[in-house]
């Protein structure tokens, strides 16, 4: 089968559609575009399609991870355009490659995420970059800056440690009293390089 790693971003009304309901969402789409996605094996085939690290509701990303198995040769170029004119508002591909069938799992090729984080309380800035930087040891929370809106920040092992982590952190601190009370949206899922302090994206 045509193993197809796709980048995608969920803007808008899209970030509330449930990380457990993309796969069928994206077979659906295929099916859509003409494509014809593969079966996995087993008593209980189902579409071939495996997801990055799951976001919380609501939350937006510039950059999500998945990869398609096709039944057909199409290249990851075609495969971009013909899901994209035909995925729901909020839902854009961005670029594709081709994957060797053998090549490691997907969420064994990421170690890290960054994310861009501000409170709507924006003069409470420094005391969250502060109380994160707290919270989390650098193993977990290597690196983090200020920027014009906010405060972007990465987070190692991004499976385990998320938005979630960053929200029940802050509402500890009470310096926030849930979610209605932060923004926060995925950047890049790649591999952490420490000594450039940059995330190496996975394409």
């Amino acid at each position: 089968m045509n193993r197809i790693r796709l980048i995608f971003e969920k803007r808008g009304f899209a970030c509330f559609v449930r990380h457990v309901e993309l796969p069928q969402l994206f077979g659906r789409i295929a099916r859509r575009a003409g494509l014809q996605v593969g079966l996995t094996q087993g008593m209980s085939p189902h579409p071939h399609i495996v997801m990055g690290p799951a976001l919380p509701v609501g939350v937006v990303s510039q950059y999500e991870t998945a990869e398609i198995w096709f039944e057909s040769a199409v290249t990851p170029q075609e495969a971009v355009e013909k899901l994209n004119a035909c995925a729901p508002t909020g839902f854009r591909f961005l670029k594709g490659a081709h994957i060797p069938a053998d090549m490691m799992s997907l969420n064994k090729c990421f170690d890290a995420a960054k994310y861009w984080l501000c409170p709507r309380d924006e003069s409470r800035l420094d005391a969250v970059q502060s109380a994160l930087v707290e919270a989390f040891a650098p193993e977990v929370l290597p690196w983090s800056a200020r920027v014009s809106d906010g405060i972007e920040l990465v987070m190692l092992d991004p499976s385990q440690n998320g938005p979630g982590a960053l929200v029940k952190a802050l509402i500890e601190r009470e310096l926030i009293g849930g979610w209605p009370d932060v923004c926060i949206a995925r950047l890049v899922l790649g591999r952490w390089k420490s000594e450039q302090k940059e995330i190496a994206p996975l394409l």
